[in-house]
């Protein structure tokens, strides 16, 4: 079976790059849970349907899951009060 692997967009990268030490930790344990199950997130609703949400402590990854080739990809990484809103106009700006 092969190993599930994360990508990051330019995007998450940076907004994990911007976190404290202890919150990056916290992002890293929370990946390598998803590595183990890549369902454990909730389904986003609307216009974020096609995306997941995992939740560790007070942060939020927003991915996919690619089962074809074992990839989660990262989308957007963030505080949970501004995370989604963040992620809106990121889409929005991406498709303009």
């Amino acid at each position: 079976m092969k190993k599930i692997s994360v990508r990051f967009t330019p995007e998450a990268a940076q907004c994990i790059s911007r976190l404290h030490p202890n919150h990056k930790r916290i992002i890293r344990e929370a990946l390598d849970e998803l590595r183990q199950d890549p369902y454990a997130g909730d389904d986003l609703q609307d216009e974020l349907a096609e995306f997941k949400s995992y939740k560790p402590k007070r942060f939020r990854i927003i991915y996919s899951v690619d089962d074809d080739s074992k990839i989660i990809q990262v989308f957007h990484v963030g505080h949970r009060r501004d995370v989604y809103d963040q992620f809106r106009l990121l889409l929005a700006n991406f498709k303009s």
